[in-house]
């Protein structure tokens, strides 16, 4: 399993010594997350701090370096929906986040496909202008 192997609880920090969540007294550590970018284009799998996410997918945000919601990715609309509030470190539970990813990469293949077959299909095109060219230029040389 992929959380023992990164064993994200042992992570030493000093960001944050000895501080303790508002209502909780334990020490704040480091916890396994599998999420999806900013760009919901991929996964991630980071160890984070666990964050409240309120009502849409968990993201990884590597500009910030930080666990947050992804407001291009409302959660509760999704069926199976996720809940109104959840611990980020429970993100896993909420396939349809990840289905997002699939369906953006499916997505955006489907339209590199398309664009190269619009610039292959004038390449013909631009190939036969530049023979013209080449074989115009040529004969008023002579």
């Amino acid at each position: 399993m992929a959380a023992k192997s990164m064993n994200c609880e042992s992570l030493i920090h000093n960001c944050l010594p000895n501080t303790k969540h508002r209502f909780n007294t334990k020490p704040v550590k480091f916890q396994y997350h599998c999420l999806i970018n900013a760009w919901i284009n991929a996964t991630l799998e980071v160890c984070a701090f666990n964050r409240t996410i309120i009502g849409h997918c968990a993201e990884f945000n590597l500009g910030g370096a930080t666990v947050q919601d992804n407001y291009d990715a409302d959660c509760t609309k999704h069926d199976p929906p996720c809940p109104s509030s959840y611990s980020s470190a429970e993100a896993y539970k909420y396939k349809t986040c990840y289905k997002l990813v699939a369906q953006r990469r499916k997505r955006t293949q489907n339209e590199l496909k398309s664009s190269c077959k619009r610039w292959f299909g004038h390449l013909e095109a631009i190939v036969l202008s530049i023979f013209l060219s080449l074989i115009m230029g040529t004969a008023f040389l002579n």
